[in-house]
């Protein structure tokens, strides 16, 4: 797979709490590649409270492909106070690293026009099966409604629901997909895991759509301990390795 190659600081979530932590623990595989950081916040006081130390944004400002998830849990994106303060501060660290997309989870999104309007590119991504809303037809119905906004697909989300949907999502969206999430995550799985220990013909399969859009893949399996980092080593050059 020729796409750029970046990783999420939610592979690293449990090793830290300070964020320019977790950068400088992605930053050890520069030397094999990685183009970018999505800078992921779960919380809104996660991102509030973040100020990106100095070798931490000089590092990112020299990466490709940057972007940002904003915060999922305990926040409702519309005319409020907290929705209206972390837009702000996404404005502002989207600027600081040059990031190119905000990813965004519809769930928590009561008015589109409150996202679409700052300076900055947005993108939805597709939910897994436990969401009301995690069918292809409620991507298009979204951005059928919203033109300004990009998708992102998360390929772990598309394959608990159905393994026919990758395809489908990038065969649809290709005019609009800016990013793509890459892990494996099912009934089973307590938290997103690496699609090298999961290898078959029908994983290789299924992602091979994906090739065909050179778009950024964004790592997203979590480690749980130091020793596990070994596995964003074997990621990457599986997914390179395509």
């Amino acid at each position: 797979m020729q796409n750029p190659i970046c990783i999420s600081t939610g592979c690293v979530y449990e090793l830290s709490d300070d964020r320019n932590d977790l950068i400088e623990k992605i930053r050890q595989f520069s030397p094999i590649g990685i183009m970018g950081i999505e800078l992921s916040f779960a919380y809104p006081e996660y991102l509030l409270n973040f100020d990106i130390d100095n070798n931490n944004l000089e590092y990112l400002q020299g990466l490709e492909f940057n972007s940002i998830h904003a915060p999922r849990e305990n926040i409702t994106y519309g005319e409020n106070k907290t929705s209206k303060e972390v837009l702000q501060k996404v404005s502002e660290l989207y600027k600081q690293i040059n990031a190119r997309n905000v990813v965004f989870h519809e769930e928590q999104i009561e008015d589109y026009n409150s996202i679409i309007s700052n300076n900055f590119v947005s993108s939805i991504e597709n939910d897994d099966w436990r969401k009301p809303r995690h069918n292809v037809e409620d991507i298009k119905s979204i951005l059928d409604k919203n033109k300004k906004l990009k998708f992102t697909l998360d390929f772990a989300h598309a394959l608990s629901v159905s393994s026919s949907d990758i395809a489908e999502y990038i065969n649809y969206f290709k005019d609009k997909l800016i990013e793509i999430h890459l892990s494996v995550i099912d009934k089973d799985l307590e938290k997103h895991d690496f699609l090298h220990k999961y290898d078959s013909s029908e994983i290789r399969n299924l992602l091979q759509p994906l090739k065909t859009a050179f778009v950024p893949v964004i790592l997203e399996a979590a480690v749980s301990n130091l020793e596990e980092m070994k596995f964003i080593k074997k990621e990457i050059e599986y997914i390179k390795n395509l």
